[in-house]
């Protein structure tokens, strides 16, 4: 009976599934929601830095001046500290000034911090000191002249042409000098001394002679360095003069590594400059070929004074005598009188010495 009561339930429950309806949920469809992009407003303070390129300017070398000498009203010495160049030139100051009646009233400074406001109507004797000269622009102000009693023909660009002249002996002028003696050459390699003095002197080298110029290392003091720096140099057949630029004695150690196992090169197609560093009389006889600075009215070799002081003070003198001819007729010269070279020229700003290379 059970089994029978059984199957009698379960037809019942198959028949009740079978006829009621089928429910299904309907999901809704997922909506994209779209990306919310924000405007930003732009502005110049959130716009990329871009990065500030700072154009650095040439110096551009100042235009000619407008100078009255008649309104001059001081005259300043400009000396700088040294103790050496400072007794030289008060030796001659002092001996000479009353040759010179019109330089009156001179104030002596040494240092640059003691002009405190801008010059105006002054004449400037020196600085002695190349750095004190690179800055003393910034102190002048109207109709001012400077009769430099430095040599270093580098700061030209700081001043115009008709507000000052360079009186001492310069190294610079030797090297326009040099241009008479290499005519006939198309190939100069340079050696210069591995500091202010020989880098200075070869950027002019290599301004000049554009087109001559070839090639050229430094050199240092030990033995490594000026070997190291002729064989830079390569084949030194190649050219026809080489130029050597030292104010010290290291270039005699240098001559000796232009020897190589090719040959040895002339000393008879060299050229020192070095602005009268060596007594000429207490040149070896291995030196002497080389080419260097002499004078054609005075026999240098066989002076007791040592060069640089005899063209300090001599270039002190020639500042006085040019001051005085200003004062005296308002107007630079341009030929000074010597008691020993004769006439001398202004040319291109510097005195002409008559300097040659033998």
């Amino acid at each position: 009976m059970n089994f029978f009561k059984n199957i009698i339930i379960l037809f019942t429950l198959i028949s009740f599934f079978s006829c009621a309806p089928t429910t299904i949920e309907k999901k809704q469809p997922i909506e994209k929601v779209p990306e919310k992009i924000e405007e930003i407003e732009v502005t110049d303070e959130k716009v990329e830095e871009t990065k500030k390129v700072e154009l650095i300017k040439k110096p551009t070398k100042p235009e000619d001046k407008l100078i009255n000498f008649n309104n001059i009203e001081e005259i300043i010495v400009f000396l700088s500290e040294d103790e050496i160049l400072t007794s030289l030139f008060y030796e001659v100051f002092l001996k000479e000034i009353e040759n010179f009646s019109n330089i009156k009233n001179v104030d002596f400074i040494y240092s640059i911090e003691e002009i405190q406001n801008q010059l105006n109507n002054t004449l400037i004797i020196g600085p002695t000191n190349s750095k004190d000269l690179f800055h003393l622009p910034n102190k002048l102000g109207e109709n001012t002249f400077i009769i430099s009693l430095s040599n270093d023909y580098s700061v030209m660009n700081k001043y115009a042409d008709n507000e000052i002249i360079f009186v001492f002996s310069s190294p610079y002028h030797h090297i326009k000098i040099l241009r008479d003696y290499i005519k006939s050459s198309n190939s100069l390699g340079v050696l210069y001394k591995q500091n202010e003095y020989g880098l200075k002197l070869f950027k002019y080298f290599e301004q000049t002679y554009p087109l001559k110029y070839i090639k050229s290392t430094p050199f240092g003091d030990s033995a490594v360095d000026l070997e190291l720096s002729v064989k830079l140099m390569g084949d030194l057949n190649t050219y026809d003069n080489i130029i050597i630029i030292d104010d010290s004695f290291s270039y005699k150690d240098l001559v000796g590594y232009l020897a190589t196992e090719d040959g040895t090169y002339p000393l008879e197609s060299v050229y020192l400059i070095d602005n009268f560093l060596e007594q000429r009389k207490n040149l070896e006889n291995y030196y002497k070929p080389i080419n260097r600075t002499f004078l054609k009215n005075i026999n240098i070799v066989n002076m007791v004074e040592p060069h640089r002081e005899f063209f300090f003070k001599t270039s002190v003198k020639i500042s006085l005598s040019i001051a005085n001819q200003i004062l005296e007729n308002n107007f630079l010269p341009s030929t000074i009188n010597h008691e020993v070279f004769g006439k001398l020229y202004i040319d291109n700003l510097m005195i002409n010495y008559p300097v040659i290379f033998e």
